[in-house]
């Protein structure tokens, strides 16, 4: 891998028949219907981005620039895993061992389909089983996915199976149905890591033995957007670099070298990676997986431990589920054999260097369960955690396990409000609703109804108000490659006048009663990032602190500059930068060649077509604007087939669809 491109809930009857079916070696029927995969959906409210799906495995492969695989933080391009996955193990009650696994080592996520033995679920008997389909809520109530249901701010729900149709060949399916609820919260001290939660069911109809369950992960720590020219590009000159990333993990008190556990954190097992050289300081964050807990407690052989840590070199995984033979003719430990050893593979050995920087793949791995009787279920629940080094990959795991403990039930205050936002020259206006305490009828409104927020909302642990102000975080550029709240500066506070805190005063209300912010002096066509966050008051009764919410509930990258012109004759269409001179500081800071680039049409009617020419007439690129808010359009600098454009001059030329009027003018690209 040198480079990006190189590399039955209510009726079990028909699900039972189906296994027996594949356990005599025949292949399913096709249902009338098929889940779709659930492959878009990745965690955005806090600051770590990771793709969760409902195929047995979390990231994406590096596969898509527009989705993030474990981008941390969020909007940064510095991504810390390829792929992760689900294993569970178990003996059936032919004394058969066999393992099944969402994710193994593979070069991209296209070549691991092969290998993929979970898939979406469907239940045949029942097309409406609600299971069929993937589900994201939030507990926020300003949140369009708010829903009662909801266990974190982000609460993605999906379901898959290891019935495959056809499976691949070899392949015979344990017998699982599986739920996997992955978690992200947004308030600032629990916004690093997103909690996988898995409920494993055995649908098999017959019992399972010394069933272990493993969270696979194929680490690559680094920053996509200074990879030349791009990341995702197979013919890039420079790859990424898979070979430079060091690995390693903490383990229990007693149970592994005092050097591998943690005093502050006693009960801890985490497999944890970070990049060698941080790409020169572009890439010094860390990721792990932590375990969290199981449900029921597992039931190790005397003097082992409940948890095994095994990392390999990349494309070492095992071939077989069980012991097998390799090419000289030695017997090898199995899938199963490597879940189930109790190893904790750290340090230099005599076999391996595993404090060498490398490709590595771990496995964090628990069990055994004794049994696991027909329509029984275990849970399983790890979080992938980041962190800007070491000790605060710790610290946000305690969180994380904190988390898990409380059964998801972690504090907070008010939700951020739903922005919209409005332009004039130089200027971006946000604007929000505040939230009543009374519906349509003028009775009272209850307490987690989503009407309430912000500034009416009430705690769920005092059952008081606990709104106090707002905070407005402002950042100029395109990408936020750390903390937003290390690198955002706060450009406004406001505090309600109740004879606590600053008594500021909050926004006013314009005349569609929205609370209204208006920032000015801005530079037109650059990029600013801007969230409105809320925070409560702390209680010192309840001995409570203040919560606030999270930067990226609300979090929105706008480009100031006019908004649409409602008439035609209301002032020159404008272009910025002009002279354009490539480097600009318009551009993307990080872009390479000829990525990132923008010039500005501004001053645009609400429907308009834009065209650039030649100096000989030649037809360059059509632009079509259809904005009734934003007077403004970028053209990316490229030809209408994605060519580099020369340096000279050009004409533009802007017709106004509703009214016919043209403005030309004339554009200078310096390069």
């Amino acid at each position: 891998m040198t480079s990006l491109g190189a590399r039955c809930v209510r009726d079990r009857c028909p699900r039972r028949l189906a296994v027996a079916a594949l356990l005599a070696g025949a292949s399913l029927v096709a249902g009338p219907a098929a889940a779709e995969n659930s492959t878009n959906l990745y965690t955005g409210v806090g600051i770590i981005g990771l793709t969760v799906t409902n195929l047995g495995y979390v990231g994406n492969g590096f596969s898509s620039p527009n989705q993030p695989s474990c981008e941390y933080p969020l909007n940064s391009n510095v991504e810390h895993m390829f792929l992760g996955g689900l294993w569970v193990g178990a003996v059936t009650a032919d004394g058969t061992i066999r393992v099944t696994t969402g994710a193994q080592d593979s070069a991209t996520l296209e070549d691991g389909e092969s290998d993929r033995e979970f898939k979406e679920y469907f239940n045949l008997a029942d097309p409406a089983d609600p299971r069929n389909k993937a589900y994201v809520w939030s507990n926020s109530q300003n949140s369009d996915d708010f829903d009662p249901r909801a266990l974190a701010t982000q609460h993605i729900e999906v379901y898959m199976t290891d019935y495959l149709d056809p499976p691949p060949v070899g392949y015979l399916p344990l017998g699982l149905e599986v739920t996997l609820r992955g978690l992200a919260w947004a308030p600032p001290y629990a916004d690093d890591f997103v909690i996988l939660d898995y409920a494993i069911s055995n649908v098999s109809g017959v019992e399972m033995r010394d069933v272990y369950v493993g969270f696979w992960n194929d680490c690559s720590v680094g920053n996509t957007e200074h990879t030349v020219p791009s990341q995702y590009d197979p013919n890039a000159p420079v790859g990424w670099n898979f070979y430079d990333d060091k690995n390693g993990a903490w383990g229990a008190d007693g149970w592994v070298d005092p050097a591998y556990s943690v005093a502050a954190d006693p009960g801890i097992w985490m497999m944890h990676e970070h990049d060698a050289d941080t790409d020169e300081g572009l890439a010094p964050s860390w990721v792990g997986v932590r375990l969290l807990g199981t449900r029921p407690s597992v039931q190790p052989p005397l003097e082992q431990p409940p948890v095994s840590y095994n990392a390999w070199m990349f494309r070492h995984v095992p071939a077989e589920d069980d012991t097998y033979l390799d090419d000289n003719g030695f017997q090898q430990p199995g899938k199963y054999q490597i879940m189930s050893n109790g190893a904790f593979t750290v340090g230099e050995t005599q076999e391996t260097d595993y404090t060498t920087a490398s490709d590595w793949v771990g496995l964090l791995s628990t069990g055994p369960w004794p049994t696991l009787a027909p329509d029984d279920t275990v849970h399983v629940t790890f979080a992938v955690v980041c962190g800007g080094d070491s000790l605060a990959l710790l610290a946000n795991s305690r969180v994380a396990q904190l988390a898990y403990d409380q059964g998801f039930d972690l504090p907070g205050g008010p939700p951020s409000p739903l922005l919209d936002v409005a332009y004039e020259w130089d200027t971006v206006k946000l604007r929000w609703a505040p939230g009543d305490s009374l519906g349509p009828d003028g009775g009272e409104l209850p307490p987690q109804d989503p009407r309430r927020s912000p500034e009416q909302h009430i705690s769920e642990i005092t059952d008081k108000l606990d709104f106090q102000g707002y905070r407005i975080y402002r950042y100029q550029g395109l990408n936020i490659d750390r903390d937003p709240y290390e690198l955002a500066t706060v450009v406004a506070e406001f505090d309600k006048i109740d004879g606590f805190g600053f008594d500021t005063g909050l926004p006013p209300l314009n005349a569609d009663g929205q609370r209204e912010f208006v920032d000015a002096g801005l530079l037109d066509g650059f990029p600013y990032w801007y969230s409105v966050i809320s925070f409560s008051a702390p209680d010192v009764e309840e001995g409570l602190p203040e919560f606030q919410s999270g930067f990226n509930e609300n979090s929105l990258l706008v480009y100031p500059g006019p908004a649409a012109r409602a008439s035609s004759g209301e002032g020159k269409v404008g272009v910025a930068p002009n002279p354009y001179r490539a480097g600009s500081a318009f551009d993307n800071p990080g872009g390479e060649v000829e990525l990132g680039r923008r010039i500005w049409f501004m001053n645009l009617p609400p429907r308009c077509t834009i065209k650039i020419f030649t100096l000989a007439g030649d037809l360059v690129r059509t632009l079509d604007h259809a904005d009734p808010v934003e007077g403004k359009h970028a053209w990316d600098v490229l030809s209408e087939y994605g060519r580099a454009i020369a340096t000279g001059l050009y004409v533009w030329v802007v017709e106004n669809l509703d009214s016919g009027e043209i403005q030309r003018g004339k554009l200078v690209i310096i390069k």
